[in-house]
């Protein structure tokens, strides 16, 4: 398991106060034990398969290019080591699963996922992509309504509406398990959002929990995709997500720190 990180990640720009540096610079130390690499920003030409050139302007004049860019690197940077067969997950900040072709909310600016997956599109197949954050992925959903070979699924813990759903954490991750196990992709893609913790505006998920998704994670991979498998970081912003994060990723390692597969 890799981890796409570098301390610009920490690094402050103008944004909605709970989408706080500290959020990936104490998940980092808590991964510590895994190797990191060192991302590169997406270039122009990978943002444009996504995102449109007045979108894009509109996000430089916001003063946030920089910083989403280097985002949506860090999940290019997943997302082609995955196609290599290692397991990576991108430590990044901002989120972007609410950033469409043209539009963007939610504290998201550029669509890493979607860049990531554009980036790679026409070498990994099938492509599932898996968003567990207690938001829906309205961008990428958008983005990817029409494209044969991408399927967006957004696992279930409000509505449409923003309504919350009547389930308990069982029913979550069962509906996580019967998307995985039918199969038919090439590779398979988390947007990881943690804010459906028990102590998060979600108020559902416990620590193990994100453990046994990330396990199911890397079982449905292994059985599916040759174990073709990266995740990216979306939202999630009680200060636990260090833990959460943790968890998931060990989880989705065929031997996290201090396992007996280890090196």
């Amino acid at each position: 398991m890799r981890i796409i990180y570098s301390d610009r990640y920490g690094e402050r720009y103008p944004s909605n106060p709970v989408e706080h540096p500290r959020r990936v610079i104490q998940a980092a130390k808590e991964l510590a034990g895994y190797e990191f690499q060192e991302p590169s920003p997406a270039s122009k030409a990978d943002i444009l398969r996504v995102h449109s050139p007045e979108h894009l302007e509109r996000v430089a004049m916001r003063g946030m290019l920089p910083a989403a860019s280097f985002a949506a690197g860090g999940a290019i940077a997943a997302a082609e080591l995955a196609l290599d067969g290692v397991p990576a997950f991108a430590l990044i900040r901002p989120p972007g699963h609410h950033a469409s072709s043209s539009t963007s909310w939610g504290m998201c600016f550029l669509n890493n996922m979607a860049i990531a997956v554009k980036r790679i599109r026409e070498r990994a197949g099938r492509i599932l992509i898996l968003d567990i954050d207690l938001h829906f992925g309205d961008g990428t959903a958008n983005i990817f309504r029409w494209s044969e070979g991408v399927r967006v699924v957004n696992i279930g813990a409000i509505d449409a509406n923003f309504d919350y759903l009547s389930l308990d954490a069982q029913g979550y991750i069962d509906q996580v398990e019967r998307v995985l196990a039918q199969g038919g992709y090439d590779l398979l893609a988390v947007s990881a959002g943690f804010d459906t913790y028990v102590n998060d505006w979600g108020g559902l998920l416990d620590i193990d929990d994100f453990c046994e998704i990330g396990g199911l994670v890397r079982d449905a991979a292994e059985r599916f995709c040759r174990g073709r498998r990266f995740a990216v970081l979306e939202g999630g912003y009680h200060e636990d997500l260090r833990l959460c994060v943790e968890a998931f990723v060990d989880g989705m390692s065929s031997s996290p720190p201090g396992s007996a597969g280890n090196p």
